[in-house]
């Protein structure tokens, strides 16, 4: 392993790094008191993957104040966004992770220090993120061809199969210290329900303590007491001692690519609409912009949006904020609502109904509108919105989504697979999403893989970014209901500005995590974790990528012949870190991974073109 920036020996060219400050023309906003920041996160990479170590600096672009010893070097691993790579190499094996990643970063955080200053851990392409079942007979869990619900649903205490990113959750717990967390353990996430910003806990790692889940009944007849943590049949988290402050949170840096194809192309519209989201000069203008929650009361598969929140003591209970030197409340008896109707709750202050279609605004969002559609076997669509000129006059086309959650393929609809790119007018994208747009789905396969081309039953929430998302929540094999995404906790924290400041009070990664039950499992959260929604004028659609404007300012022209040429012959996949390091992806026009004269005759054919 090396804690290094991503570079491997040559010099850069400085007139190249001005070139990448010149084109991003987004401001770097500085965190605020008691915020995450560029400060509190370690970059892993893959450094057998060109498009890891790339992502890490393109990362870097987007947050200059991040130094090189926040980006740590993995070796020994697949890569699984690579000119040979498939959805095999998306998959690791227990060993692999324990060895080649957990042992490497928690060994890099306590020899420099860091165990308890770095709070965020970014993942980035390349970097495989599932890992396989111990035990031969449940190896089809994290499978995108076969994946199997049955043996979660039969085994789920049993099942040691994760996400990458979710175990990483619990680094300083799962098979670590004198009192360690068994990996067949779900673990309940302590940050659930909070809508107060992870900054403010106090860090105490590593430190194993035992994890007291106690008065944990079953409350189906014939069904023992639960062996791991939470489940739909037990309660508990009481005097439990893992609290906020002893987990990390954990983004990944990657999207759409079909097999033995880069990632960086996705993951560089990911972090421009995430920028200009939390760029106050642009941001998210309330008058243009909705949630959408798309509720299916009479889906065959049942009301899966009951959600368990195991930090709330109850259903009187909404949410919990930080107190000093408190871990997450006790919870005798967990709280159960319904999701859809709470998100709806959660951000509407007040609320018109037309029917089973109810529109609402957010006085803690700027007036941001919300709808809840309850309708029976029927997809929220676009001519829905026009219902919100009747309450608010002065909202202007075209209307765009920010934050979007229905039941897919599990709803009473009738969606298919590809409802997000398919799914909207003349067949297209399902909506207008807005820069710093946000999904979740439930779907219990959404993120058995990341590719676009491999076939899966369900939605990808990778098509999101396709379709113009700047993040997403998904499931990398089957979660069990009561691990859906808690709607009400996501969007509240995503949009609210309490202290009307103009910012959201809370990051993404913050937004994601107070809303995912469960650690050491099947999430895993896709964005940059740093994105903080700021309020200002907006943009009418989410960043697109416009041929052959490399600078980023919708003409192209001269300027653009002279990025060209000046990163000519720089090469991703190149084995020479001379050609890599001189590869700059939006001067790579086709985006076939080479900077040569086939993009030079693309820039000057559309010479003089003006983007929209």
């Amino acid at each position: 392993m090396q804690g290094r920036g991503g570079m491997r020996g040559g010099a850069v060219n400085p007139q190249r790094v001005r070139l990448f400050v010149l084109v991003s023309f987004f401001l770097f906003a500085i965190p605020a008191l008691g915020s995450l920041g560029p400060a509190d996160v370690l970059i892993l990479v893959n450094a057998q993957s060109n498009t890891s170590r790339y992502i890490a600096k393109m990362y870097r672009q987007y947050y200059p104040a991040i130094q090189d010893w926040q980006i740590l070097e993995l070796n020994g691993l697949l890569d699984c966004s690579g000119p040979g790579s498939t959805a095999a190499h998306e998959i690791i094996t227990r060993l692999q992770y324990n060895t080649l990643i957990a042992e490497p970063v928690r060994s890099y955080l306590l020899s420099n220090g860091l165990e308890n200053t770095i709070k965020i851990l970014i993942t980035t392409a390349g970097l495989p993120y599932r890992i396989k079942d111990t035990k031969p007979a449940f190896a089809n869990v994290v499978y995108p061809g076969g994946s199997d619900y049955t043996i979660v649903m039969n085994y789920e205490d049993q099942v040691n199969a994760a996400s990458v990113e979710s175990e990483l959750t619990c680094l300083w717990y799962l098979e670590y210290g004198a009192n360690p967390c068994p990996i067949e353990n779900r673990i309940v996430n302590p940050y659930q329900g909070c809508r107060s910003s992870f900054a403010l806990f106090e860090r105490n790692i590593p430190f194993a303590e035992d994890l007291i889940w106690s008065y944990a009944i079953s409350l189906k007849p014939g069904v023992a007491s639960p062996y791991m943590e939470g489940t739909k049949y037990g309660y508990g988290t009481v005097n439990r001692h893992f609290g906020p402050g002893r987990m990390m949170l954990v983004s990944r840096l990657d999207g759409p690519k079909n097999q033995g194809k880069s990632a960086v192309f996705s993951v560089r519209a990911m972090l421009e609409r995430a920028a200009r989201a939390s760029n106050p000069a642009i941001g998210v203008r309330p008058e243009q912009a909705i949630v959408v929650l798309d509720d299916a009361p009479r889906a065959s598969s049942g009301d899966i949006d009951y959600n368990r929140v195991f930090n709330l003591n109850n259903s009187s209970v909404n949410f919990w904020e930080y107190v000093e030197g408190q871990s997450a409340p006790d919870a005798w008896g967990n709280c159960v609502k319904d999701d859809y109707v709470e998100a709806f709750n959660m951000l509407a202050e007040e609320y018109y109904a037309q029917g089973s279609l109810y529109f609402g605004f957010s006085q803690d969002a700027h007036q941001l509108p919300v709808m809840l559609d309850y309708r029976n076997r029927v997809c929220t669509s676009t001519v829905d919105f026009a219902s919100l000129y009747t309450y608010q006059p002065t909202r202007k086309e075209p209307q765009g989504v920010i934050g979007f959650a229905c039941f897919g393929m599990n709803g009473d609809e009738g969606r298919t697979k590809t409802y997000l790119t398919t799914g909207g007018p003349g067949g297209g994208n399902l909506f207008n999403f807005l820069n710093g747009a946000v999904f979740t789905s439930l779907e219990s396969f959404n993120a058995v893989t990341l590719f676009s081309d491999v076939k899966t039953s369900q939605c990808k929430i990778v098509d999101f970014i396709t379709a113009g998302g700047a993040g997403a929540i998904g499931h990398s094999f089957e979660p069990q209901s009561d691990a859906a995404i808690d709607n009400q906790f996501l969007f509240y924290n995503l949009l609210a500005d309490r202290d009307q400041d103009g910012r959201a009070d809370l990051s993404f990664v913050e937004a994601a995590y107070s809303a995912i039950p469960y650690l050491s499992w099947s999430e895993v959260v896709i964005g940059d974790p740093l994105m903080r929604i700021a309020y200002g004028p907006g943009e009418n659609a989410a960043w697109v990528y416009n041929m052959a404007d490399i600078n980023l300012d919708k003409i192209v022209n001269s300027v653009d012949v002279f990025c060209v040429r000046l990163f000519f012959g720089g090469q991703l996949n190149s084995l020479e870190e001379q050609s890599f390091q001189l590869y700059y992806d939006l001067c790579d026009v086709n985006q076939d991974g080479l900077i040569n004269a086939l993009d030079v005759t693309i820039v000057r054919f559309l010479y003089g073109y003006v983007y929209q």
